[in-house]
């Protein structure tokens, strides 16, 4: 019996030829945009830390901004023991330091969205205290200059309380120099005082201090305005560093700081924190080479959706030292509306502080500072409609 005949071995598959030529290109799916991150108003009445709704605050190391050097840690306990006593929780110090080490902060003068996010998740902070020490000078006779905020954690951070205080030694001299302050230190705790007074009083209440009311001379030379605002709605406001063509090397983020303070103080405004804006500065590439632009507002608008933008420039600040000597401050703003892409508003700022001085010298300003907010605060009066 013979053997069967093999089986014809299997048909091999077809072999694909490899393309002649380049490759064809492979279709590029975009990368979604996130949607703006949507910034919450400040609940002015209701973030008093007696109801719980502000219970952790968080105190960040002073930013030094004054090119002298100042007694940074004497601020801290000051603000740390003041927010201590309206009964919120401070976050302890090795906790914020191990938090900054866990994040690589390299910023600690402002809060960022993420930064703010993470303190809230994580350390189940409400909030930031940040002070900056904008001047300081031992010379007889003293003079000081800060500025402070709190910053919300809740959504984008927003400027939800600020004060300030610019003061020198010989600003109410008295009867044959009987109230002249010629100890720094003195002088400094004079302006903390005021400064821990005002963060009280809205840790306890949610009140805001009145602080003295800007003089009239004060004004804008000139100003342009066609911003109209709606009644009953609160517009968010981004302030962008000011372009500084002073002497004094840190005057345009003074501007920045200042504007902050005055216009979060108006209760149809909501102001992003400094730090979302220079966060957004980096991340977009923003190089304001001569000032603000339209693409420019529209760039650091974009995260938190804000409305307006405001910046503008710094030609004068000047400060002396001594009994005698002339303080000056210049300065121009503009105000960009989002939407339209428009100017809004304008405003040109000058004085010297002998600018309305009477008999015995009554009314002469004696720092950069306490000139600076008062233009600042009658500038912010004018940008909301107040009738100036």
């Amino acid at each position: 019996m013979s053997a069967p005949p093999p089986a014809p071995p299997a048909a091999k598959a077809p072999v694909a030829k490899e393309p002649v030529g380049p490759p064809l290109p492979q279709p590029v799916r975009p990368t979604p945009r996130p949607a703006p991150m949507q910034v919450p108003a400040p609940q002015r009445a209701r973030v008093a830390s007696t109801d719980g709704t502000m219970g952790t605050i968080a105190v960040f190391p002073v930013e030094n901004i004054s090119g002298a050097t100042v007694q940074a840690d004497d601020v801290t306990k000051f603000l740390v023991s003041t927010v201590a006593s309206a009964g919120a929780r401070v976050l302890d110090a090795r906790a914020l330091d191990a938090f900054v080490t866990r994040h690589r902060l390299r910023y600690a003068a402002g809060v960022d969205i993420d930064t703010g996010r993470w303190l809230r998740d994580e350390e189940g902070g409400d909030g930031v205290l940040i002070a900056s020490f904008e001047y300081s000078n031992e010379t007889v006779p003293p003079k000081v200059a800060l500025i402070v905020r709190l910053v919300t954690t809740n959504g984008a951070p927003v400027v939800v309380w600020s004060e300030d205080a610019g003061m020198a030694g010989d600003d109410a001299p008295g009867l044959f120099g009987l109230h002249l302050v010629n100890q720094y230190h003195a002088l400094e705790r004079k302006a903390l005082d005021r400064i821990g007074a005002s963060l009280l009083a809205y840790l306890k209440e949610g009140r805001r201090t009145e602080g003295p009311k800007a003089a009239g001379k004060f004004r804008p030379r000139t100003s342009y305005r066609t911003l109209t605002l709606e009644s009953g709605r609160t517009y968010t406001v981004a302030v962008a560093p000011f372009f500084n063509l002073s002497a004094r090397r840190t005057a345009g983020e003074t501007m920045e700081l200042l504007f902050m303070r005055h216009l979060s103080s108006i209760p149809q405004f909501r102001v992003v924190d400094a730090g979302v804006v220079r966060r957004q500065l980096l991340d977009a590439r923003v190089i304001m080479n001569s000032g603000l632009s339209t693409s420019d507002a529209s760039a650091i608008a974009a995260p938190v959706d804000a409305d307006l933008v405001l910046s503008g420039r710094v030609i004068r600040y000047v400060d002396y030292v001594g009994p005698a000597g002339l303080a000056r401050v210049e300065f121009s703003t503009v105000l960009i509306d989002k939407k339209s892409g428009k100017v809004v508003w304008s405003s040109e700022s000058y004085n010297d502080g002998r600018d309305g001085i009477g008999l015995f010298e009554w009314g002469l300003t004696r720092t950069a500072h306490a000139m600076a907010t008062q233009m600042v605060k009658i500038t912010a009066d004018m940008i909301a409609g107040r009738g100036r």
